[in-house]
């Protein structure tokens, strides 16, 4: 699934837009919007057409897009916002890191509009959990927010870059099929009909025979055609949370103490301040243990 950024520069995430504008050959397409809103809705609109949309940003440009998310959520379509987070409220601190948005990025969305979120927690792990979140946005047909900081952003750690080959496959799948019969037997495309994982059918705009209609307007479950019942919405609101709580998260693991008096959770770059201060507190004898959180949403 080709990738496609759009953004619009912010400190500490600008690099990102940076690095990627330097991969045409793979196939990546760079767009440098005029503001938050704009980037977010390319982005958004390419994945309506077929891509892998991403935007890149930090705090004050989340508060920006989160109307487009609320969308992106309607319209269940891949999107991967990735949060660099800095310091806040409003312009806050720009040059400086702050893990500030883990309630903005679960909850800043008007409506019941719950989307995965994930959090690397070192440098090398900003890769794995960015492969993480594109799986769960093709996958599930949703918006997913990574959030990384400028710590991470900044610092360096030795890391074998790894097979590719070894790495799992992403398949996926559009539709090219009708997938119901209306009253007179003829085939038609409803777009919000789902598999297991209750992920919708992703039709490309063009596809002979599959025209549908997605948009931020209430629809009924399957059909797609647009509605106000107070039962469908809130079937469509309960199916919205179920969507996410169907995203695969891996056993959490435990480092130091198998049975400890004080086990520490952590999230994101404290990962190591808070095992540094595991180890030199097993040192001293304390029973002491370390779990750290990637997968944020679900829990």
């Amino acid at each position: 699934c080709p990738l496609f950024l759009g953004s619009y520069p912010i400190a500490p995430a600008s690099d990102i837009l940076h690095e990627l504008s330097r991969h045409k050959r793979f196939g990546v397409v760079t767009f440098q919007a005029e503001d938050e809103i704009a980037s977010i809705g390319a982005a958004l609109g390419a994945a309506y057409g077929g891509r892998l949309g991403v935007t890149t940003t930090s705090g004050p440009g989340v508060a920006l897009k989160s109307e487009t998310l609320g969308l992106a959520v309607s319209l269940e379509l891949p999107l991967i916002l990735v949060d660099i987070q800095r310091g806040g409220p409003s312009t806050g601190l720009p040059t400086k890191t702050e893990a500030s948005d883990l309630m903005l990025a679960i909850y800043g969305r008007h409506g019941e509009a719950p989307l995965p979120v994930v959090s690397a927690n070192t440098p090398s792990d900003c890769f794995y959990m960015a492969i993480a979140a594109a799986r769960i946005a093709l996958t599930h047909r949703t918006p997913v927010i990574l959030l990384s900081d400028g710590y991470l952003a900044n610092s360096s750690e030795p890391w074998r870059i790894p097979d590719l080959e070894s790495l799992p496959p992403i398949p996926v799948n559009f539709s090219r099929d009708f997938n119901q019969t209306n009253e007179d037997g003829e085939g038609v495309f409803w777009p919000y009909v789902r598999d297991d994982l209750l992920a919708r059918d992703w039709a490309l705009p063009g596809t002979p025979g599959l025209m549908h209609r997605i948009g931020g307007i209430e629809k009924e479950d399957g059909t797609g055609n647009i509605s106000y019942d107070p039962d469908n919405h809130r079937h469509m609101v309960d199916l919205r949370r179920e969507r996410v709580q169907r995203v695969s998260v891996p056993d959490l693991e435990m480092v130091g103490e198998d049975d400890p008096d004080l086990l520490l959770v952590g999230w994101g770059s404290t990962w190591g301040a808070i095992s540094g201060a595991v180890g030199r507190a097993r040192r001293d004898g304390h029973r002491v243990a370390h779990v750290h959180l990637r997968y944020l949403n679900p829990l």
